[in-house]
């Protein structure tokens, strides 16, 4: 009803895709109550199928409602991945993995914006090193990536400002509580062996 309503008036379906990730965090978090309430509220969501097997917990059905409209809905840029994302580390939930590989192949460079958005290092630190790794090769499917890094291939784009921006936040906090695992993260990060030549490649390219 609510999709149908925004496309009707031509309006953003961001509200819908921040109701329908909230009512997954309360799904995730809540009681038993929540829970018993969540098969009528996902039937009214034409999941009628699934109602009847129930093969799975609402709360995965939940999840798996959510994927299936940011699939359906695709917009440029994929704005409403962004807006789910942004509302569940708002809220301190950790995010699926089917959700950060679908929009690692859309835009790696804003999921990694939005890990330093919200101090999460660690993943911040990975996504990068996972990054570098698809532009020599390795993985670069799960990026989006069609070839691989080379002075034949075509220039592929690399986030400098927030690659930067990250080695900064690392160099910053390794005199605070995180010392242990920035200094680590860092180290890694800075000795990954195809990092600079990367970057030394895109600027003899350009």
């Amino acid at each position: 009803m609510a999709i149908s309503l925004c496309q009707t008036f031509k309006l953003s379906l961001r509200p819908v895709f921040e109701s329908l990730t909230f009512k997954c965090i309360k799904l995730q978090f809540g009681g038993e109550a929540v829970l018993a309430e969540a098969w009528d509220w996902l039937a009214a969501n034409q999941l009628s199928s699934v109602i009847t097997t129930k093969k799975n917990s609402a709360t995965d059905e939940a999840w798996r409602l959510l994927a299936s409209y940011l699939d359906k809905y695709k917009s440029e840029n994929s704005p409403y991945h962004r807006c789910v994302i942004n509302k569940l580390l708002s809220h301190g939930v950790p995010l699926p993995n089917w959700l950060i590989n679908s929009y690692k192949k859309v835009d790696a460079a804003e999921l990694l914006r939005l890990y330093l958005n919200y101090d999460l290092l660690e993943e911040a630190v990975d996504l990068v090193l996972e990054y570098v790794d698809a532009l020599l090769g390795k993985g670069h499917d799960y990026f989006g990536i069609e070839f691989p890094l080379s002075a034949t291939t075509p220039i592929v784009w690399l986030p400098y400002s927030a690659i930067d921006q990250l080695l900064q936040v690392l160099g910053e906090n390794t005199t605070n509580h995180h010392n242990t695992m920035v200094s680590k993260a860092t180290i890694c990060l800075l000795n990954q062996k195809g990092f600079y030549y990367i970057l030394n490649l895109l600027l003899k390219l350009n």
